[in-house]
């Protein structure tokens, strides 16, 4: 980050760059810090120049022998001795400024992956510059995925992560899940999704490639997998329709009727039917009209 603000001289790197901790990478304007160095500096010489004044002062004083100009004299001298340490702390901190802000260091060994400024540009305060990868600390990814597919995934699980380059699978670690931010602003939560964040670990990596996860678990559950376009709510609950045969001497009609269904795990498109269905219950999935609790149906 640009912490101070400073206008970009000179970049010294450039994006897929290999560095080494202390490298300089970049340098900054210091023309204003420069101006303020040289007029404190002159100021501490007028100072320092004044102070032979005092100090000629007390000795007068003394060889006169006039108690009240002693005073004063002696007092001056330790007032201006606190202006001087003042002075020159503030001048030892203008020169640790510059050496500060001047230039910018790699502060550890890594490979810039992205460059976000250039020669001679101003940045804002705390502006991105440039990204720096440290690859003893690990890789990781992270995607979107929607609120009702978070069950999958747990916290500390372990997943197989697959290289799209070479098909090759690595170990990965959920690491983080959290809610996603809108695509304005970074601190707006995005209620309708969540980022799932994974560590993967392993010597070849590099950065920057592309993975693939899929992502199987086994629900504690028992019961039937359904479409969640085939489940419709009411007052009541969750139902679905279902296909009921009445047989008479005239001949068996068909009608359709709501089974209430107890749901439990879900994602993202399905949910479990817990309770509710049997194996011989016909789901109507798919009707040419609107269907309502009774109506006379024929199956095709």
């Amino acid at each position: 980050m640009n912490e101070s603000g400073s206008k970009i001289l000179k970049l010294h790197v450039k994006e897929n760059d290999e560095v080494k901790k202390g490298q300089k990478l970049v340098t900054f304007d210091s023309s204003e810090l420069d101006e303020q160095l040289y007029q404190e500096e002159m100021a501490l010489k007028k100072q320092n120049m004044n102070r032979e004044v005092l100090k000629e002062n007390l000795v007068n004083a003394m060889r006169d022998g006039d108690g009240q100009a002693i005073v004063k004299a002696k007092r001056d001298f330790e007032l201006d001795k606190m202006d001087l340490e003042l002075a020159q702390r503030k001048l030892n901190k203008l020169h640790k400024d510059k050496a500060d802000k001047q230039t910018l260091t790699a502060p550890f060994d890594g490979k810039i992956t992205k460059i976000a400024a250039e020669d001679s540009m101003s940045a804002s305060q705390g502006g991105t510059i440039l990204t720096l990868m440290d690859r003893d600390k690990g890789f990781e990814f992270l995607f979107t995925v929607d609120s009702g597919n978070t069950a999958l995934f747990e916290i500390g699980s372990k997943v197989s992560v697959r290289l799209v380059k070479d098909n090759q699978v690595v170990n990965g670690t959920i690491e983080e899940i959290k809610a996603a931010t809108t695509e304005n602003s970074e601190d707006s939560p995005d209620e309708s999704g969540y980022q799932v964040v994974v560590s993967v670990s392993d010597d070849d990596l590099k950065g920057g490639e592309q993975v693939s996860l899929d992502i199987k678990k086994d629900s504690n559950e028992k019961g039937y997998v359904l479409p969640k376009k085939w489940v419709h709510k009411d007052a009541t609950g969750s139902y679905v329709y279902v296909v009921e045969e009445k047989k008479s001497s005239l001949g068996n009609t068909f009608n359709a009727r709501k089974a209430y269904i107890v749901t439990g795990d879900s994602t993202e498109d399905e949910v479990v039917a817990v309770s509710g269905l049997s194996p011989d219950d016909e789901i109507i999935i798919e009707s040419s009209e609107p269907l309502q609790e009774g109506n006379r149906i024929r199956i095709y």
